[in-house]
């Protein structure tokens, strides 16, 4: 968006979407768990499926942080890429014989930032 200023010339605006505070809460509850999860994978029930599934699980938590991170900023790639995300997870674990029905709980937080979607602001 631009404006001018006092002397007539344009300038760039950036436009401000207000975050939601449950956006907020689960943004937060998303990284938590996050952290819980790369912390897990080396340490607890997950690493007796080898090296290469804990790396892979990690990755994909880290993406999901860069995901959360759009979101956090109210930007709709970060909306549109969580359930991407976490549907790559799906299917990492999936592969790897490892399924957890917790995961699928990740689609909750998915739908409520997709369900915002109209309301964000479009990325750079």
């Amino acid at each position: 968006m631009y404006v001018k200023n006092e002397y007539g010339y344009k300038k760039r605006v950036k436009k401000k979407t207000k975050r939601p505070s449950y956006i907020t809460l689960l943004c937060i509850a998303v990284i938590v768990y996050g952290f819980w999860s790369i912390i897990s994978s080396y340490i607890g029930i997950y690493s007796g499926f080898g090296t290469l599934y804990p790396a892979i699980n990690a990755l994909m938590i880290i993406f999901s942080f860069v995901a959360i991170s759009g979101v956090w900023s109210m930007e709709k790639w970060g909306a549109i890429s969580f359930p991407i995300v976490i549907t790559m997870k799906l299917l990492v674990d999936l592969f790897w014989n490892h399924f957890n029905a917790w995961i699928l709980l990740a689609f909750i937080p998915a739908a409520v930032f997709l369900s915002l979607l109209p309301k964000m602001k479009r990325g750079e």
